[in-house]
This record gives structure tokens, C-alpha cells and sequence, in this order.
């Protein structure tokens, strides 16, 4: 891990390493679960509940008057203008099954506007961060780099990742080779990174797309967000769509999608 990074970076990453253990600790079990006939569901619900809390503690420990808000709950902080953003397992579903594909999530408001975000798969210890203005990194096994958007222009030969409940919403006229795989943060992590090559969310939320949202665009992503009309909006999390590669393929994407 960069020893460079901000004061808030530095407690995001070291506060989702720290809840890592428990993560894997539980993950191994949910994949023993697998085969019994009750599953593994109810192991797994009790899990989030326990990490999340634990999430919640460590980061309130460093910043007490900082709010915190999750898909469950709020905490209001006594300092109105901070608030962390987390979800402590994007892709449940997926840790759920015991599939190893999904993160820790988390994102930090000042003001309204997102100024870091931390995204960390403890499975294969990727952790993807940026700081508004500061690049976009990955670390792993124990060497950070930066990372950059694909520079892709051909959509036919990219590889472009679905996230929604039915494709069938998009309601396209042309075929496009999309991809599903069900955590926004890792998707929009990989985006980054250059490995995939575009990302179109439909009907998310800010819990699954704000610490994404941030370390895409630092890493030179174009992000767009449309309302139900197709036509733009800047108020991402209500959005009905987001469409995010970069500058050439979002732009052949809206075109596909929104006409």
C-alpha cells in the first residue's frame, strides 16, 4: 500500500483491511454452507450485520464526528459537511454463494461532493483507491501502480459489463456483448484499471456506485448519468442509467442505448 496516502485514505484502507479477517473468516464458512440443505443465506445475513457494525466502529473511531451512511441506516456526525458512504459487501449475492466477487465499499462526502473512495476485494487483496484530483491506483501483493481507462474503441471487441436486473430494460436495437457480473463497485474497479472496457449501470444507488464513481473518473473515465427522458442529469444517484468508459466508447454507447 502507497505509505503517501491522505489522512482519510489512510483510515478507509486501513479500516476495510482490518474488517478483512472477519470477511474471509465468514467467506470460508459460507463456502462449507454450500452443500448442506439449509444453505448458507442465514449465515450469511448475520455475517454483513456483524462486519458492517464493525466497519461502522473502526471508521467512527478515527473520525467520531463524521456522519456514516449505509443501505440500513444513517448516523448523523456533529460535523454536517463529512459523511462517510459504505456498503460493506457489494455483491451479496455473490458472497452469499460463495463466489469469490465481491468488496468492501467505501466513500467519503465533504460538502456533498465525493473526495475519496476505496474499493477492496480481500478474496484477491485488490484494493482500488483515489482522492478527487489525485489519480487512481490499485494495490496488490504488495506493490501499487496507477491505473488508467481502457483506450478501446471498438465496442464489438470490448469487454462491457451489464448491471441491472434485465437487459431486456435497455431496450436496444443493437446487439452489444455484455457481460454480468453482480458488484458495481468491483466492476466499476476493474473499469479502472483498464480491464473492462465499459460499464452501463441501470437503477443503482449511492451505495453501490460512489466510491466507484470517483476512482473511474480519476482514472480518466467519462461518466454520464440520464434520467428516464434519456436526456443527461447531474444528480448521478437518482439517475436512471450511468454509462462509464472512456471518452470514445461512452460516447458510441449513449449513442446505442439513449437513441
Amino acid at each position: 500500500m502507497d505509505t503517501n496516502l491522505s489522512a482519510n485514505l489512510h483510515i478507509m484502507t486501513n479500516a476495510c483491511q482490518r474488517i478483512a479477517r472477519f470477511m474471509l473468516r465468514d467467506f470460508g464458512e459460507i463456502e462449507q454452507l454450500q452443500s448442506s440443505i439449509n444453505g448458507s443465506s442465514g449465515f450469511a445475513n448475520a455475517s454483513k450485520v456483524k462486519i458492517e457494525k464493525t466497519l461502522i466502529d473502526n471508521l467512527l473511531e478515527a473520525r467520531p464526528k463524521y456522519g456514516i451512511l449505509t443501505p440500513s441506516s444513517e448516523i448523523k456526525g456533529s460535523d454536517i459537511s463529512h459523511r462517510f458512504i459504505i456498503n460493506v459487501i457489494d455483491g451479496f449475492e455473490n458472497y452469499s454463494h460463495g463466489f469469490p466477487f465481491f468488496s468492501i465499499s467505501v466513500a467519503l462526502q465533504e460538502q456533498k461532493k465525493l473526495i475519496a473512495g476505496v474499493i477492496y476485494n480481500p478474496v484477491l487483496d485488490k484494493m482500488f483507491y483515489a482522492e478527487n484530483g489525485g489519480g487512481a491506483f490499485l494495490s496488490e501483493t504488495r506493490m501499487t501502480r496507477r491505473i488508467r481507462v481502457s483506450p478501446k474503441k471498438d465496442y464489438e471487441k470490448s469487454l462491457i459489463i451489464y448491471s441491472g436486473k434485465n437487459v431486456e430494460d435497455l431496450k436496444l436495437k443493437t446487439t452489444l456483448p455484455l457481460q454480468t457480473l453482480n458488484t458495481d463497485g468491483l466492476n466499476l474497479g476493474y473499469l479502472s484499471a483498464g480491464i473492462i472496457d465499459a460499464y452501463i449501470g441501470k437503477c443503482k444507488n449511492v451505495f453501490d456506485l460512489s466510491a466507484g464513481v470517483l476512482i473511474a473518473k480519476e482514472a480518466g473515465a467519462i461518466v454520464r448519468a440520464y434520467d428516464k427522458d434519456g436526456k443527461i442529469t447531474d444528480k448521478l444517484f437518482e439517475a436512471d442509467l450511468v454509462i462509464c468508459g472512456n471518452n470514445y466508447l461512452q460516447s458510441e454507447l449513449t449513442s446505442i442505448i439513449i437513441k
